[in-house]
């Protein structure tokens, strides 16, 4: 897959799997519009996206920072396949664990219903009225647990620099923006059946890139012998 491909399939990722995400921070968008009373403002609701997909794309940084050191480490041991096939399976694994079907890796929503709860520091932001509150509780869900996040930043890791990962993951971010827009501007026209497709479409679009990351890791030229 090519950097433009990565970007697309990125995108995709995140509007599939916003679906997946009402699952996970649905309940905090809803005590968060609750809070906001009817409608809410939209400067909250843009603050708190802001800084939600901003974490994105610091986590997609770093990310693309530790790709770029794997890589380069790995062509000089002449690793550059088998370190392709591990990041491959990870994404595929990731995928196959959005769908439950790797035991161990189905995360517990519980934290963030104990954030719509508002209890703690969360809770606190979730009180205060100020754009910078909204801009930091977004940026504070954006570190929360999601096996979509993570395979999405092993994805990102596989970008040729740590800015193009941050593109990438700030690009994963905007994708789910419409879905949980819509949660939270009008939660019940998001039915909970449409919800459901949301997983297995994402986790779909992740084995699918994967799959095509391992073709390509496996059909890539060895190295020649005693080079480095």
């Amino acid at each position: 897959m090519d950097v433009a491909a990565i970007f697309g399939a990125l995108a995709l990722a995140g509007l599939a799997g916003s679906l997946h995400c009402l699952g996970m921070c649905g309940p905090l968008l809803v005590a968060f519009s609750q809070a906001l009373g009817a409608g809410g403002r939209r400067r909250d609701l843009l603050a708190y996206h802001a800084g939600r997909v901003w974490t994105y794309g610091v986590l997609g940084f770093f990310a693309g920072w530790a790709g770029f050191e794997l890589r380069a480490g790995a062509a000089g041991l002449g690793w550059q396949r088998p370190l392709g096939v591990v990041l491959a399976a990870l994404v595929v694994i990731a995928g196959l664990g959005l769908l439950g079907w790797v035991p161990g890796l189905a995360l517990d929503a519980g934290c963030v219903v104990r954030l719509a709860r508002r209890r703690g520091v969360p809770g606190a932001l979730l009180r205060h009225s100020s754009p910078l509150a909204r801009l930091l509780l977004g940026a504070l869900m954006g570190l929360l647990p999601c096996g979509l996040v993570y395979a999405a930043l092993v994805v990102a890791a596989t970008l040729p620099t740590p800015l193009h990962a941050a593109f990438g993951m700030l690009v994963f971010g905007a994708g789910t923006l419409p879905a949980l827009s819509a949660l939270f501007a009008a939660r019940r026209l998001v039915p909970q059946r449409l919800r459901a497709h949301g997983t297995p479409l994402a986790a779909g679009l992740l084995i699918a890139a994967g799959v095509v990351m391992l073709a390509r890791a496996l059909s890539a030229s060895p190295p020649a012998a005693g080079s480095l």
